[in-house]
């Protein structure tokens, strides 16, 4: 009862924003009280109905760049703010939080050649550092405060990225983050603004190195099929550049591009060296039905060696979404399932994620989450997990 109860505050409490009307904030030129001023911060903008697939940091940073070739030599910025709370509803309560914000800087010169860095502060590991487990319940979390107490801003991303031949060819080099680039999905990729497991971000069973040196290759053909190689080094150290590269390979295609039924299907291998260049693959297909549901689903293997290596053997989830215009603001709701299989144990770790994302205005997202987890070692419970997270984009 204490679990139905707590999930229903917390779904009311963007319902019970929503649900004012215009009327609401012109009773009263005078009024002054502090709820009518709370509520003044979010009456609808102009650019409220932006879709939520370009709110997402990896779809504003494409826009953005796009954007930026016709200001050559100019530095711009942007970024994006999030924070979010965590507990356990099974079990003793106890509250994790993340606050994280990227601030990105891009400059051009000319059409074809873009620098971009992503500066990125995190502050929270999240209640993955006190329940063990594989798939990630807070892929925003990973705290880059010193061992002294000291907040650090670090360098995320830095890249330089050259087109060729009308953009048929695309080369990015410098520090890069191949999950920018692979295992894309654009209805389940983003841990600021879509679902906060990172079993639903990227494939649980993708051993991608941290953020380091590389270089990514793409070549796309009728804007419809693409070709696309990385390598990226083990580490970020900048060392020994030419030696131990995460190599990754992809290729996909899309169907009814810029519809109501537009479809995106992708398939990739990878090689790791630290595990003997031992390899895998993986899917991720995505499909938007009728411009407001969306069907989603990932699935990845790693042979033997690299399943020993890196602890996981398998990973596979689908989901489902919907997204609508409520009020003039924006309403989305996201449920997945998913299930990985360590190498070492014979059952799967299973995960199962719900949030409904709420606009405020053109900058602000509310969306309450919750989240099941049942791990895969025997003598671990269930965790039952409700969130809040609340998104900026500025």
């Amino acid at each position: 009862m204490r679990l139905i109860f707590t999930w229903l505050i917390l779904f009311s409490i963007p319902v019970f924003v929503q649900a004012r009307t215009e009327s609401d904030y012109l009773l009263s030129d005078r009024d002054t009280t502090l709820v009518d001023q709370f509520f003044g911060l979010f009456e609808t903008q102009e650019g409220a109905d932006i879709p939520e697939a370009q709110r997402s940091k990896r779809k504003q940073v494409d826009e953005l760049l796009n954007a930026l070739t016709q200001r050559d030599g100019q530095l711009q910025f942007n970024g994006v703010a999030t924070a979010s709370l965590q507990t356990e509803l099974v079990h003793k309560p106890n509250y994790q939080g993340v606050g994280s914000f990227d601030i990105f800087a891009f400059t051009s010169f000319g059409k074809h050649t873009i620098l971009f860095f992503d500066l990125e502060a995190v502050g929270g590991d999240g209640p993955d550092q006190i329940i063990p487990n594989l798939s990630g319940l807070n892929a925003d979390a990973g705290s880059t405060q010193s061992d002294e107490g000291i907040d650090h801003l670090v360098v995320l991303e830095a890249w330089a990225e050259f087109r060729a031949l009308k953009d048929l060819l695309t080369v990015n080099v410098g520090k890069i983050d191949v999950t920018n680039y692979f295992d894309n999905n654009l209805h389940a990729n983003d841990e600021t603004s879509q679902f906060l497991s990172g079993a639903f971000v990227n494939s649980a069973a993708l051993p991608a190195p941290i953020n380091a040196p590389g270089i990514r290759l793409r070549t796309s053909f009728v804007n419809r099929f693409y070709l696309q190689f990385a390598l990226s080094s083990l580490d970020n150290s900048g060392d020994d550049l030419m030696r131990n590269h995460f190599k990754i390979a992809e290729t996909g295609f899309m169907l009814f591009p810029n519809t109501d039924w537009e479809a995106n299907f992708r398939i990739y291998g990878f090689e790791h060296p630290a595990a003997g260049h031992s390899r895998g693959f993986g899917l991720s297909v995505d499909e938007l039905v009728a411009g407001r549901f969306t069907v989603f689903g990932r699935y990845a293997k790693n042979e033997k060696k690299l399943a020993e290596w890196f602890g996981v053997e398998q990973a596979w989830s689908f989901g489902l979404g919907f997204k609508q215009l409520f009020l003039n603001r924006e309403f989305n709701v996201g449920l997945a399932y998913g299930q990985t299989d360590p190498q070492a144990l014979d059952a799967p770790e299973k995960l199962a994620e719900l949030y409904i994302s709420n606009q405020f205005n053109q900058w602000v997202y509310l969306s309450p989450h919750l989240q099941w987890l049942d791990p895969a070692t025997a003598n671990q419970k269930e965790h039952v997990l409700v969130g809040l997270r609340i998104n900026f984009s500025y």
